[in-house]
């Protein structure tokens, strides 16, 4: 599946309206999967992490280059997050 890249996770229109952050419930590391770093990389070249955002009705896993840009967004509520 192609990623597409946005220019913010919410512009992705993977994220429900009601959905908003919980304070501080961020994860963010390295991308480790080496083919889907080479594929970002091949998007956009640069730094990308992995980002994982808790929130009120569930959570975001998406991909975040250095510039801000994202790709791959998608969204768990609480009871489907893998």
């Amino acid at each position: 599946m192609p990623l597409y890249l946005y220019p913010n996770v919410y512009e992705s229109g993977s994220i429900p309206k009601a959905w908003e952050p919980d304070r501080g419930a961020v994860i963010k590391y390295p991308v480790r999967n080496r083919k889907v770093r080479q594929y970002l990389q091949g998007l956009l070249p640069g730094k990308w992490q992995k980002v994982i955002k808790n929130g009120n009705i569930g959570e975001i896993h998406y991909f975040e280059h250095e510039s801000g840009t994202t790709a791959g967004a998608k969204y768990f509520s609480h009871g489907d997050t893998p």
